[in-house]
């Protein structure tokens, strides 16, 4: 009976400049709050977390059933490498901006583009407008966190679209910061 059937849904966030793959909904995102703890709208992060990448020890979970003591098997696999999931999953390229100021001419350079492209794909308006009402916001919340920010480019490596990154006090990965306006779901 196909209708007890349930499908999974996955949902890709691909930026509408660049056309890449940015994030999904396996990561999940929160609200960003700034330092007086209001919150601050079009900007959504997600944590990241150092996984192991390689190796080809697949643990199905049966623990030791079908033999293979790992203190038996010989010397630790090198291939296994430690990589963070976000920059890993989507190709992530960390990049650098000068300074506060430049980052503010990219900023608005790159919300003027995205107006741009939403009015190109027919965007109804009050959706541009709603965006464009939280540019001031997102841009205060990235410039006053400045000296806090990694820029990361996706996998075209197109210099018009960027994700953000800081670290959490005490934090060992960072969490990621995205402009949700720029970006496009799919599901799949």
């Amino acid at each position: 009976n196909l209708s007890s059937i349930k499908f999974l849904i996955m949902i890709v966030y691909r930026d509408i400049i660049s056309g890449d793959e940015m994030l999904s909904d396996a990561y999940a995102l929160k609200e960003v709050f700034d330092a007086d703890g209001n919150k601050v709208e079009g900007i959504m992060c997600c944590e990241s977390k150092m996984i192991n990448k390689g190796g080809d020890d697949v643990d199905i979970g049966c623990g030791n059933s079908f033999g293979g003591d790992a203190a038996e098997d010989g010397p630790v696999d090198d291939s296994v490498q430690k990589v963070n999931n976000v920059i890993d999953g989507f190709q992530y390229t960390e990049t650098s901006v000068g300074s506060a100021i430049d980052l503010k001419g990219f900023l608005k350079d790159y919300f003027n583009a995205i107006v741009l492209k939403l009015r190109e794909m027919k965007t109804p308006k009050e959706e541009i407008q709603a965006f464009k009402a939280t540019c001031p916001l997102v841009a205060t919340f990235l410039i006053k966190n400045f000296k806090e920010l990694q820029f990361y480019l996706g996998p075209s490596f197109c210099p018009e679209s960027m994700v953000f990154s800081i670290y959490p006090d005490g934090a060992v990965t960072p969490n990621f910061y995205f402009i949700m306006g720029g970006f496009k779901s799919e599901k799949f």
